[in-house]
């Protein structure tokens, strides 16, 4: 029997980016797209001030903006994996191995979120729906016979109130949420305890963090909620939001976690010299 030589793999091949990059220069392009193009004027065409008492609601600020929304996603990943990874990180480690873990679940996490944006800002701009404060916005003159309205706002001001489905607040929470939430399911249920945890104990934490593991849902949902009562989006635009986003996350996770165990099974494979 020979010494056992463990091959370690390129950094360019133990950390996912080729699929990130991927998905950037497409969430680069769909925002470029949005920013050059108008709305679809299919329903507003079609819109009618006198009766159309869904998009009459009152004109008010977010509640949340979208920058915050944003940046509260992000903090929030980055504070969570950051706990958890030094939480689970045994002195004496590979310490590459888990720089490497760190940066692959980060950039997880970004591309769902870009993958959701870029979805979502794609479905908005075809769609051109209105959203439900889209009278007070556009403050519409009707002719003589109230049968034609000219908006009497700036085209560029009456025109982000054309973009309500999806909702891109919900969409964009949804996917850092769930994607965080399979993130620590799995590292409760899946992964290698910590060595000083005893069976016991780690019986009882996977029963009782289970309900913790869903607070980011309830977070990304209270952000769903609160576009509903700014009379920003109907309940569609939130539902749709939200399940781009979670299949954003669902598909992210998979190719991140799938990819991190096949790294651990080429860890372990030998070759005898």
């Amino acid at each position: 029997m020979g010494d056992v030589v463990v091959a370690e793999r390129s950094l360019w091949i133990e950390v996912q980016w080729v699929s990130p990059l991927m998905t950037f220069v497409f969430w680069v392009a769909a925002v470029t797209w949005g920013l050059l193009t108008s709305p679809s004027y299919r329903y507003l065409d079609t819109y009618n001030p006198t009766i159309s008492e869904a998009t009459s609601h009152p004109h008010q600020h977010s509640t949340i903006s979208y920058v915050m929304a944003c940046v509260a996603s992000a903090i929030f990943w980055l504070v969570v994996v950051l706990a958890v990874e030094f939480g689970l990180h045994r002195t004496g480690a590979n310490r590459r191995e888990f720089y490497v873990r760190l940066v692959n679940l980060s950039l997880g996490c970004l591309e769902a979120v870009l993958l959701t944006i870029a979805a979502a800002n794609l479905i908005k701009f075809n769609v051109g729906a209105l959203r439900p404060n889209f009278a007070a916005v556009c403050a519409p003159v009707l002719s003589a016979d109230n049968k034609t309205y000219t908006c009497t706002t700036p085209r560029s001001t009456y025109e982000a109130s054309m973009i309500s489905f999806p909702s891109g607040h919900t969409a964009t929470t949804a996917a850092t949420a769930l994607y965080t939430t399979i993130y620590l399911l799995w590292t409760l249920y899946c992964r290698d305890p910590p060595a000083n945890a005893t069976p016991r104990a780690m019986a009882w934490c996977r029963q009782a963090l289970f309900f913790p593991a869903l607070l980011p849902l309830g977070l990304a949902m209270a952000v769903a909620v609160s576009r509903v009562t700014d009379w920003q989006h109907h309940t569609i635009d939130i539902t749709m939001g939200t399940l781009l986003g979670y299949l954003a996350a669902c598909l992210s996770a998979f190719r991140v976690l799938a990819m991190g165990r096949a790294a651990e099974c080429a860890q372990t494979f030998t070759t005898l010299r």
